[in-house]
């Protein structure tokens, strides 16, 4: 077909796309995107200009159109990148070769849409500087040489910034070229974009004042979320963190953008969830991180918006935390999810993440009157302990969580919540301790809590032993609104007295298992709180 076809066939399209409904905002991208998408695969580079044009008459429909194109039609010449083609200014392939080969490096891709610009009537130039691209660590310097090669074109009179290489995708830390459209980097806001790429011309920043090297430097290393989703970085504006052991990132982001982070040592292994801790208050965020030790150590925050809910969370910001000769060795925080803040709760005795421990640990936390907790005890491998090693119950205001350690080891202690009330509400993570244990106890253990137990606020005073011996035993708990409470065991009742909330008492128990109910109106049957294992 010739290139004259092909025009004709363009212009079709074009009209059919203007005369569609909904030209305006993401649908207008989305017409123009199509429309550069269904360029026809053998065109010469004028005739690929001449398609293009047809995308719209205005300035950045086809500028839009080129960038488009070009972002899914050329791969990164990762062999041309380790042979250093990386310089702008005309060296490597031709534009025409680029589009022969679709293949390019940074120069290269930019030569391709200043070139594509041109046949296209638009005005556009190559800009050369600095880019903390691949192999970048925050913190780092700059090469003296320049390293990266983006565009800007005049939209409507005015000069735009355009990244079509990175908007094609990126490399990954072994080598590969992962292919992956980015919107961000058409049409890039100078104030954005200067956070990663440095002008050789400080003129092409488009900024006022422009922004030196050694602030360019300095400046932490954001990716294209930050910006997508809407995140403002509150404090610090400085990528290197000095610290003593403890380091801070205070953000304000919308309350539908959800945030975790890790932390990585100067080898650039990732360091166990408990070192690192996001608080979310409104559209406040605060992520913290405790060094294990001193040295430099590199904090990553991801975030997505909760509007992708099947979105993996994105790379987002980078810091370099220098933790000075003198820090101490942190344990690191408790691993929170975010309905821990939202329930509006408060870790009282353990602040740290790992909690070394004998054969019992016990943790508290000041919780409003309508959450309800409980607790799992996961072992080294991840694998869940029965329920009766934990043990959760109010007392006042304050929520107490009991857990016993089978033997000498690795532990996880796991927290859930939920809000009482709600008898379809499903209680979900809320916050995990690291804990090691220097002892344990095969028989040790806790009675079994059914949800009666949790809603009614009940607490248990004696036996806390999960496991009893047949014979007398004295019974005391609190249970808020019984009007009876009774211990059942071998099908006989023996019933407690009452004083208040209070419900104390002596029982037979039999071999088997003994279960303590409560009645809480006349009209309604009892309700198990309470389960024992007798031996």
């Amino acid at each position: 077909m010739s290139d004259m076809r092909r025009l004709l066939a363009a212009i079709l399209l074009a009209t059919l796309l203007a005369a569609a409904p909904g030209g305006e905002g993401a649908n207008f991208y989305i017409k123009i995107d199509e429309f550069a998408l269904a360029a026809p695969a053998d065109l010469s580079i004028e005739g690929l200009a001449l398609y293009l044009s047809g995308a719209g008459e205005g300035d950045e429909e086809r500028a839009r159109a080129i960038y488009r194109w070009i972002t899914a039609n050329i791969d990164y010449d990762v062999e041309g990148f380790t042979n250093g083609l990386i310089a702008a200014g005309g060296r490597g392939r031709t534009p025409e070769e680029v589009l022969a080969g679709r293949r390019g490096v940074c120069s290269e891709y930019s030569a391709l849409f200043d070139r594509l610009c041109q046949l296209s009537g638009l005005e556009a130039v190559v800009i050369s500087g600095f880019g903390k691209g691949s192999g970048y660590s925050v913190g780092s310097d700059i090469p003296e040489s320049i390293n990266h090669a983006w565009n800007a074109v005049k939209i409507d009179g005015h000069w735009k910034l355009v990244d079509s290489t990175w908007g094609a995708g990126y490399l990954d830390p072994s080598g590969g070229f992962i292919k992956k459209f980015e919107e961000f980097y058409f049409l890039a806001p100078p104030e954005d974009l200067i956070w990663t790429h440095l002008p050789e011309d400080p003129a092409w920043q488009l900024l006022d004042p422009t922004v030196s090297r050694e602030e360019f430097v300095a400046l932490p290393y954001p990716k294209p979320a930050l910006f997508n989703n809407d995140i403002e970085i509150l404090d610090p504006l400085e990528g290197t963190i000095d610290s003593d052991g403890e380091a801070a990132v205070h953000l304000c982001a919308p309350e539908e953008v959800g945030f975790i982070a890790d932390l990585f040592d100067e080898g650039g292994e990732k360091l166990p969830g408990r070192f690192v801790q996001v608080q979310r208050s409104g559209g406040e965020v605060l992520v913290r991180a405790a060094c294990p030790g001193p040295g430099d150590y590199t904090l990553r925050i991801y975030s997505k918006s909760s509007g992708g809910a099947q979105e993996a969370y994105a790379w987002t910001l980078d810091y370099r935390i220098a933790a000075g000769s003198n820090s101490s060795a942190g344990k690191g925080f408790p691993v929170v999810w975010d309905g821990f803040w939202d329930m509006g709760l408060e870790a009282k005795s353990h602040p740290e993440g790992l909690i070394e421990a004998g054969a019992l640990v016990e943790v508290s936390f000041s919780a409003p009157e309508n959450v309800l907790l409980m607790a799992r005890l996961l072992d080294g491998g991840g694998r869940e302990l029965p329920e009766g090693r934990t043990f959760a119950q109010r007392e006042g205001e304050v929520y107490v969580v009991m857990a016993s350690f089978p033997a000498p080891g690795d532990y996880t202690l796991r927290i859930y919540g939920k809000r009482g009330g709600d008898p379809a509400g499903e209680y979900t993570s809320l916050l995990e301790y690291a804990v090691v244990a220097g002892e344990g106890s095969e028989d040790a253990g806790y009675p079994r809590t059914l949800g009666t137990f949790a809603e009614a606020g009940a607490r248990l005073i004696r036996p806390l032993e999960g496991r009893l011996p047949a014979g007398v035993q004295e019974f005391e708990l609190l249970v808020p609104g019984a009007g009876d409470v009774a211990v059942i065991s071998g099908g006989v009742w023996t019933r407690l007295a009452k004083d208040g909330e209070r419900f104390r008492g002596v029982a037979a128990l039999s071999s088997g298992e003994a279960r303590v109910a409560a009645r809480f109106s006349e009209d309604r049957g009892y309700g198990v709180l309470l389960v024992y294992d007798v031996e």
